[in-house]
């Protein structure tokens, strides 16, 4: 059997248990004592009548005084108290008294003819000894020769009450303190136990109701401490947890950054405690610049791979109190409390510049370069609420990326390039899902590009007829039209000036112009709506020869709905005038398709979208 500890539980009801098995004994000791008393009494008097018989043998030598030894012996115990004899009274037939002997007869100071008076006085009458308390025997006697008499002698049956009573008293006394010490601890265990559940009860609703921390205060080491303790751990484990998964569902699992749920709640948050103080909150949007490419040219792992890496570039320059968060795809987002403009934009070009100078590998180690373009916006100098802040740092992203990508851009920046207006027109498209609001969106690129009224919908209208003549699902179809919308979406960072030029494009002209298909899916992918037209915005520009823009694909891999927007972009940009050249004639650019059919343009592409304007109306071309 275990060793029980001092403290424990068991032990304290061991003490309860054995007070209650006192409080037993209590009752049986004391009849037990009483059956005792009453055996020990009848058994003393037995061995009194005994002693009286005996004496009563010797009652003529006490008379006549010849047995003087026996007369001075028996004299000495009765008066020393070294027996249980009270008293001895000799007498005659007659009933007088020839000889008497007592525990408090005088030893000297009487004279012999008082002295039997006196004893029998004392004997009749004594104060000092209660009659419960003598036993008295009488037996015959000789007192002489042919002289019979009485021999009675009293014994004290005190010394046997007093022993009795003694051994009484200490059970008594021992089952009495055992009762009291199992009262006094089942009370306290009692306390303990109901305040320890108490606690544990109060506890647990805590826990149910979301307080993971709560801790129940332990005050003992017994079974009920040790259950505190598991509690206590138990309420500290699922707190762990809790954390571990709070932390994991606001973690992108890829880089290890934050995630975009988590970004939104805690700009709230940065954006609230700023103006509550009257300080500054920024937010840096980071873009990877041409990362579709890297993409395409090395694969998605390496992709991945890339944006681990770029992520820990991204923590290595910035503050702990700093928030960078894997915003989505190739973007993240940067919050920078209590900071304003000014020391954003040391932080953004010190991570634009750790960005351009790290060494990114392929999978065959070589070095592949690796920029970025970061946008910032400021609150409250440019906003005060969450959704208009993040706007204003994308309308920034897509300024840097205009203005030739791995820069910065602030938001208060007065770039020509830029236009005001377009930018809210661009978070319209992105919440929008009629058509009419996305055809509206279109004129107002047509009309930056100074292209006439219902442009874009004339090259959608073909590119959907050509797609249908190709024998592609009335789905794609209609993909095919809005992406035809949208394909120029990204020239509206282009400047006006450089849309406007007449004389021959340089080389740099070209690299802001050949961005604008990159800068469109940039702003089209932030909509979940408008995912299905990415791959033909972006890669519009391509040539089936694979001298094109921007991933140089060919043939085959670039998209059938690009191939066909591209091939009806190009005829109505034909037969239109622009500043830096003249319209041609419907005939003229139909020669133009066949000429560049298997060069520029998909040769089935171009067959079919030649037999479309073939079927369409001359009023519907010259649109």
């Amino acid at each position: 059997m275990p060793r029980i500890a001092k403290t424990s539980l068991g032990w304290k009801l061991s003490i309860l248990m054995i007070g209650t098995i006192s409080v037993v004994l209590l009752g049986v000791g004391h009849l037990a004592m009483s059956e005792y008393r009453a055996t020990l009494i009848q058994q003393k008097t037995e061995a009194f009548d005994s002693v009286a018989k005996s004496l009563a043998l010797s009652a003529s030598g006490l008379v006549a005084g010849t047995d003087r030894q026996l007369r001075e012996t028996l004299s000495s115990d009765v008066r020393s108290s070294r027996s249980d004899i009270e008293y001895i009274l000799v007498s005659d037939r007659t009933g007088r008294t020839v000889f008497a002997e007592s525990r408090d007869m005088p030893k000297r100071g009487y004279s012999p003819g008082r002295r039997w008076w006196l004893v029998a006085r004392r004997i009749l009458g004594y104060a000092g000894i209660s009659e419960d308390d003598i036993y008295s025997v009488s037996v015959p006697a000789l007192i002489g020769p042919a002289r019979p008499g009485t021999l009675t002698a009293g014994f004290r049956l005190a010394s046997v009450r007093q022993m009795v009573d003694a051994v009484e008293a200490k059970v008594l006394l021992a089952i009495a303190i055992g009762l009291m010490a199992g009262i006094g601890c089942a009370l306290v265990t009692g306390r303990n136990m109901s305040n320890a559940l108490r606690s544990l009860i109060s506890g647990t609703k805590a826990v149910c109701a979301g307080d993971l921390g709560f801790r129940v205060v332990t005050k003992s080491g017994d079974e009920i401490g040790e259950l505190s303790e598991a509690f206590n751990y138990m309420v500290e484990s699922l707190a762990n947890t809790h954390e571990r998964l709070v932390e994991h569902a606001n973690t992108d699992s890829l880089t290890g950054l934050y995630n975009h749920r988590y970004f939104q709640e805690r700009l709230a948050t940065e954006i609230s405690r700023a103006l509550r103080y009257n300080h500054h909150v920024s937010l840096l949007m980071v873009d990877i610049d041409f990362f579709k490419n890297f993409n395409d040219a090395h694969g998605h792992p390496m992709g991945d791979a890339a944006l681990q890496d770029l992520a820990q570039v991204l923590l290595r320059n910035l503050r702990e109190t700093d928030i960078a968060v894997r915003y989505g795809g190739e973007e993240f987002a940067i919050i920078l409390p209590e900071t304003a403009m000014q020391e954003a934009e040391l932080t953004a070009e010190r991570i634009r510049s750790a960005v351009q100078d790290y060494t990114f590998y392929d999978r065959n180690g070589e070095r592949v370069p690796f920029t970025v373009s970061i946008g910032i916006a400021d609150c409250p100098a440019h906003c005060t609420d969450r959704t208009s802040l993040i706007e204003a740092a994308d309308v920034a992203l897509y300024q840097a990326k205009a203005l030739g990508r791995n820069r910065i851009s602030s938001y208060d920046m007065r770039v020509t390039a830029f236009p005001e207006p377009d930018p809210y027109k661009l978070y319209v498209l992105l919440h929008a899902r009629d058509l009419p609001t996305i055809e509206s969106l279109a004129e107002a690129i047509d009309a930056k590009l100074k292209f006439p009224a219902g442009h874009s919908r004339t090259v959608a209208k073909l590119a959907a007829a050509t797609g249908r003549k190709l024998g592609v699902s009335e789905s794609e179809c209609a993909s095919i039209y809005l992406a035809a919308l949208l394909r120029d979406i990204g020239q509206i960072a282009i400047p006006d000036a450089l849309l406007g030029k007449t004389e021959p494009l340089t080389d740099e002209d070209m690299a802001i112009v050949a961005s604008h298909p990159s800068l469109g899916h940039a702003i089209v992918q932030k909509s979940t709506y408008l995912s299905s037209m990415l791959p033909a915005i972006l890669h519009h520009h391509e040539h089936y020869d694979g001298s094109g823009y921007p991933s140089k694909r060919r043939g085959h891999d670039i998209p059938i709905a690009a191939r066909i927007i591209a091939a009806a972009d190009a005829y109505q940009s034909m037969v239109t005038a622009r500043p830096h050249r003249k319209r041609m004639s419907p005939g003229e650019a139909q020669a133009e398709l066949a000429k560049e059919s298997s060069a520029q343009f998909d040769p089935n592409v171009v067959k079919a979208f030649l037999k479309v304007l073939s079927e369409v109306q001359p009023a519907e071309q010259a649109a």
